[in-house]
Order: structure tokens, then sequence, then C-alpha cells
């Protein structure tokens, strides 16, 4: 209960199952997905999707993409709850494993088919969701002071920390064994009700 309680402080979302996907996307629910354009290039992209929309938004009722292993990762500028991709037996051709990636590669398609170019924020694939981003070092400082320096042992705490969230993570929703599936460790993409598509700024 430690870990999960400071996943709750750390991401700042409450978790009322044990399961953080569901408390993540609830928050993130009306979040949009668009970024670093301006709203005239916005508004002519949404009318060349309206086309494909409707398509893309229920692809995975029929593409079962599945995520596993959650835990928090972090960089220079931002704290994610990242994922491992797994292949799902349920896709429309139940022969074939279908993963996370073969739905990027899909969904990438249905939009230049729209007339629509992807320029992805990661050049690396990644499936993940972000918690919060560093708009400033303050946190990590031995003062308030714009030239104060980093404290070392805040960074430590910090880091420590996230590993005991991520412990608590594996220890809750990872399998034991890998034959053995753990169903509140995985997460289907757009299950139930499909993929959002949100149109608005983004700050």
């Amino acid at each position: 209960m430690e870990g999960k309680q400071s996943y709750v402080d750390f991401s700042g979302v409450t978790v009322k199952t044990d399961n953080p996907y569901d408390a993540l996307i609830e928050e993130c629910n009306d979040d949009p997905i668009t970024h670093s354009r301006t709203e005239s290039e916005i508004d002519a992209q949404v009318t060349l999707l309206a086309s494909k929309l409707e398509k893309i938004t229920d692809y995975t009722f029929l593409h079962r993409a599945k995520l596993v292993h959650p835990m928090i990762s972090y960089d220079a500028t931002a704290v994610a709850l990242s994922f491992v991709p797994t292949s799902g037996a349920d896709s429309v051709d139940p022969e074939k494993s279908y993963t996370y990636h073969h739905l990027r590669r899909d969904l990438h398609g249905l939009c230049q088919e729209a007339g629509v170019a992807v320029q992805s924020r990661y050049i690396v694939p990644s499936a993940h969701l972000t918690i919060g981003r560093f708009v400033t070092q303050h946190d990590f400082t031995d003062t308030m002071e714009a030239q104060a320096s980093i404290d070392a042992d805040k960074v430590k705490r910090w880091v420590a920390r996230i590993e005991q969230i991520n412990q608590w993570l594996r220890e809750t929703l990872w399998s034991v064994d890998d034959k053995e599936a753990n169903l509140q460790g995985e997460w289907t993409v757009g299950q139930e009700k499909g993929l959002d598509c949100c149109k608005g700024t983004l700050w």
C-alpha cells in the first residue's frame, strides 16, 4: 500500500481500483492529442481527417493492441507511466500477433490516406502516458534563487521514490509467470469505447 500511496502522491491521480491505467485515462479524458500547430493548421488537418475519423476512432474494436508491465520512467523534461507492447490473439486475423506497433503503423497509414502528414513527437515509438513535465528545477535545488545549485540528496530521494513506486507496480501488476496473465496489469488500447479524438489548445 505504501507504493500505491506514493504513486497517488507522485502523479496527483487518485487510484480508485488496483489498475493505474484506468485512473490516468479518466484523468486525461478531455485532453487534446494534436500539438504544435496553429489554429488554422489544425482546422485544415481536421477537415482532411473527417472522412477517416470514425474508422480511426473505432479501429481498436477489431484490432486489439495490448500493453503490459507499467513502470514510471523519466528524462530531463518529463515523467511518465510507460508500458511494454505485447501481442494479442483477438485481432482481425487471430493467426497473427497484433501489437501496439502494428496499431501505430495502421493509424499512421489511415492518416496518410486522408492527406495528413504525421510527424511523430518521438523518434523511437513510445507507449506512455505523461504524468507531469519539468517547468523549472526548483524542486531539486538547494534554494529558490535563479542560479541555485542542484541538491544531489533531493534527486536521490526522488529517484528512490520512483523505484518504490515501480517495485509496487512490479509486485502488483506484473505477471509472476509469463504464461500466467495478470489482467489487472494488462491494458487493451481503446477497450470498450475506442480511441478519443479531441480538438483544442494544448499548453
